[in-house]
């Protein structure tokens, strides 16, 4: 069994720059009793998913086996979407969004830096 999530709690990263797109992993986890609740909030999302003020799903959404918790991987172009897509599930659904890079780019980043 996993620890109690805090609920409420949010972690956004920091503000990328202007007009860049940042993909983003979004956990998410809940308190089982309370799915009977999150089902009609994740159906609404799939809607609102990539809208104006909502960041834009860029996998399906998935949950770990036999648990209430998974991820989705997101696009987002303004740091607002991540706190739109938090208000909407807030109080039932701890969130945490993490930037992440194609290994690629760390690679060539990293080797490009090693010629200095």
């Amino acid at each position: 069994m996993h620890p109690a999530p805090r609920w409420g709690a949010i972690q956004v990263p920091r503000r990328k720059r202007e007009g860049e797109e940042v993909k983003y992993i979004c956990y998410y986890e809940f308190k089982p009793e309370d799915l009977d609740k999150v089902i009609p909030l994740f159906q609404k999302m799939i809607e609102l998913r990539g809208k104006p003020g909502y960041p834009k799903g860029i996998s399906p959404t998935y949950a770990f086996a036999g648990e209430t918790s998974g991820f989705t991987l997101y696009e987002v172009d303004d740091q607002q979407q991540m706190i739109n897509h938090y208000i909407h599930y807030h109080p039932l659904l701890k969130i945490t969004w993490k930037p992440i890079v194609e290994s690629t780019d760390f690679v060539a980043t990293y080797l490009k830096s090693k010629k200095k």
